[in-house]
């Protein structure tokens, strides 16, 4: 019979529930016991695809084409976990269901309410998954109180009547610092237990989300106000990267706890390979610029952590440095001396922004930078070879010109008639197959490979072609439509230029580093080699 951890948090969103919840997971994992991982995510769309990335983090994608939450990566990339629909549930999608079921005539005489209908379609969703799972991790986003994650709670609240002690409550909750009296205040904690008691929960588990060391006294008193016991108190203090708190878990005892209240064996941890990855020294750097959109490292977070995969792997630190690929519309001199061993231009939609991005790649080419273009990225790329190289002067997108006379980027065909903007985009996993002896074909070190995708619009083959000649050649295709996957520039041009219509980041992590990244922090670490030589 499957096991569950219910992860919510309190005080604050944002405090590392997704973390938390794939670091335990992570755990588990390396216990030898089989484990997934869910969010319930309180919001009413049915996906994340047209979230703003600025205010709501990256949309990651999964193999399905599922558009879900940021914390999907991170169940990803430190617990292993593949993503896909079965792993999130929006309110919007909860409602949505409910509504077409309704319509089918499934309800016929029946008033639809909040309980038990509901809360009965939570509940299925965690049963389904514990079927063929040891463990079933639940992360309830946002912050206990709110309005909108009621009925997640009222279902939690009724699934541990259900299954009693196979059910866990980990609360993960700051303490927080007050800067002006120099003093830690644990009264917004004891407030979010009190409120998850109103739910008719009590939490067995408490992470305390701390900035700086506290003391074992703290702890003491969070204990005797909140009814847990101290043993099941844990600090949470800030780490290096994400990848330190399954270590820091560990550290503390928090897996051999669970273990116990769950009554499993115990299990050795294997977590020495991935201690010693994770605690890994590199002391040279590698210098890498993202020219991109969105302010905020969290709008590119996969890239970010793909970045660094690929640097670990190479032996060096990455140091990244954010440009603003809007600044630089109206200010080119940003890019004078760029001091910068690599390059990379990401994905994104619409037109702001765009000039600027061409304006870098031009740049990167001609200083022959190792550069990877992502989605958005290679399309830019052949905007600009168009215009500069190729001489076809007006060369754009029909994205950003509907009515330009060199559509370079043109629709992917069946998308030019779409009206809707949820979940209608070239989503999921496709094929690319690769020419041999071109740089993609030696980073991935096979001819066919799948990639993850998230656009409306492909490079135009027919300029595609113009442009071979002189020098930028496709590399890539998807073998049944013909799409054009990736095209790079002759090593007699340029060391390293790449780009891809596809998103390697959504599939990087630790131990299997993104090959397109690995690859062009190699290129980039040769030629820095080179050059101080």
């Amino acid at each position: 019979m499957a096991k569950y951890i219910i992860v919510c948090g309190g005080v604050i969103s944002g405090c590392g529930k997704g973390v938390a919840c794939a670091s335990i997971g992570l755990l588990m994992k390396l216990r030898g016991h089989k484990v997934q991982i869910l969010k319930f995510d309180p919001y009413l769309n049915i996906n994340a695809g047209i979230l703003a990335p600025r205010e709501h983090g990256e949309c990651f994608l999964c193999d399905d084409g599922t558009e879900c939450d940021l914390d999907l990566g991170h169940y990803a990339r430190i617990a292993g976990i593949e993503p896909s629909a079965a792993n999130i549930y929006t309110s919007g999608t909860l409602f949505k269901e409910l509504i077409e079921e309704q319509e089918a005539g499934k309800w016929l005489g029946d008033t639809i309410q909040i309980v038990p209908h509901v809360t009965d379609k939570i509940q299925e969703r965690l049963e389904s998954l514990g079927k063929d799972n040891d463990i079933v991790l639940a992360e309830i986003g946002g912050t206990v109180g709110d309005i909108e994650s009621g009925q997640f709670y009222e279902a939690i609240r009724q699934f541990k009547g259900r299954k009693g002690d196979d059910v866990l409550i980990v609360m993960v909750a700051p303490i927080l610092w007050v800067d002006t009296i120099k003093e830690f205040k644990t009264k917004p904690l004891q407030n979010s237990v009190k409120e998850l008691q109103r739910h008719g929960l009590q939490p067995d588990i408490i992470l305390c989300r701390v900035t700086r060391p506290t003391t074992d006294k703290m702890l003491e008193k969070i204990s005797s106000l909140t009814n847990v016991p101290r043993t099941s108190i844990f600090d949470a203090p800030d780490v290096a990267s994400i990848y330190h708190v399954p270590l820091e878990l560990y550290n503390r005892q928090v897996d051999d706890l669970i273990v116990d209240k769950f009554r499993l064996k115990r299990n050795a941890c294997r977590i020495a390979k991935y201690r010693e990855l994770v605690e890994k020294n590199t002391e040279n750097v590698i210098r890498v610029g993202v020219f991109g959109k969105y302010d905020g490292d969290e709008a590119y977070i996969s890239l970010k952590e793909a970045i660094h995969h690929a640097a670990l792997a190479n032996d060096v630190k990455a140091e990244i440095t954010w440009f603003n690929a809007e600044a630089i519309e109206s200010d080119a001199s940003i890019l004078d001396d760029l001091d910068i061993d690599a390059a990379i231009v990401p994905g994104g939609f619409d037109v702001r922004g765009v000039e600027g991005k061409i304006k870098a790649i031009q740049y990167i080419r001609e200083n022959k930078i190792p550069f990877l273009g992502i989605c958005l990225g290679l399309q830019c790329a052949v905007i600009e070879y168009a215009r500069n190289v190729g001489q076809y002067k007006t060369a754009n997108s029909v994205e950003f010109d509907k009515d330009t006379t060199t559509p370079v980027i043109h629709y992917v065909k069946g998308q030019e008639g779409l009206t809707k903007k949820s979940g209608t985009m070239r989503l999921g996993a496709y094929d690319c197959e690769l020419t041999k002896g071109s740089i993609a074909h030696e980073a991935y070190g096979k001819k066919l490979v799948s990639e993850r995708h998230r656009h409306r619009y492909e490079v135009n083959s027919y300029y595609a072609e113009h442009l071979s000649p002189k020098g930028f050649v496709v590399s890539g295709v998807n073998p049944e439509s013909g799409l054009i996957e990736i095209m790079e520039l002759d090593r007699n041009i340029h060391p390293f230029f790449l780009g891809t219509q596809a998103h390697p980041e959504f599939r990087s992590s630790l131990q299997l580093p993104a090959p397109l990244f690995k690859s062009l922090i190699t290129a980039a670490k040769a030629k820095k080699w080179a050059t101080i030589g």
